[in-house]
């Protein structure tokens, strides 16, 4: 497996959708992939502290400019389940983290959803909570793969007002449409 491969730049643009822009700090394939998995399905949650660490020092590295740190939400019923919100555990280290968005509805997990399922697996599936007219939000999520759940949860909040929305995940893999930048500034 090796180590952890860091993207860089961890920030990118987003040239098309409700999502302005995304972060990932760790390639999803290897052991970033690995790492997740275990803390959402093995229930690892020793390891939620020092990941959500590493995403702490990415915002203070990569100079991220937010008004509010929104975890991505999982159904309630999964979270009686799992036991834990994995986003929420790793946006605990980060400052003015919020619960803005609520999910509406279950949806089945994105992995192992085609393309064209997970267009509209998560349509209409989140609802934001508290005000955010004004604000610049980043969400915070385990893994952004496809972008659908960061994208379905931008919608929700820029139709509440939100200026901008980004999402900043422990791993990923490249996502088309996204521009390449040295650092996300807010500009």
């Amino acid at each position: 497996m090796g180590e952890m491969q860091k993207l860089s730049p961890v920030f990118a643009y987003y040239e098309d959708g409700a999502l302005d822009f995304r972060g990932c700090v760790y390639r999803y394939p290897g052991r970033a992939g690995q790492a997740v998995r275990k803390l959402k399905y093995q229930r690892a949650t020793s390891l939620a502290d020092s990941m959500a660490q590493i995403l702490a020092q990415s915002v203070l590295e990569e100079g991220a400019e937010f008004d509010i740190a929104v975890p991505v939400p999982i159904h309630w019923f999964r979270l009686a389940w799992r036991g834990f919100n994995q986003a929420d555990l790793l946006a605990s280290k980060l400052p003015n983290r919020r619960l803005c968005l609520r999910r509406v509805r279950a949806t089945r997990p994105q992995a192992g959803l085609t393309t064209e399922e997970r267009l509209y697996n998560l349509e209409g599936a989140f609802e934001v909570i508290v005000p955010v007219a004004g604000k610049k939000i980043l969400l915070i999520d385990d893994v952004v793969t496809s972008g659908k759940t960061a994208n379905e949860c931008a919608k929700a909040l820029k139709a509440a007002g939100a200026i901008e929305v980004g999402v900043l995940a422990f791993c990923g893999e490249s996502i088309p449409g996204f521009t390449d930048v040295q650092r996300y500034t807010g500009e």
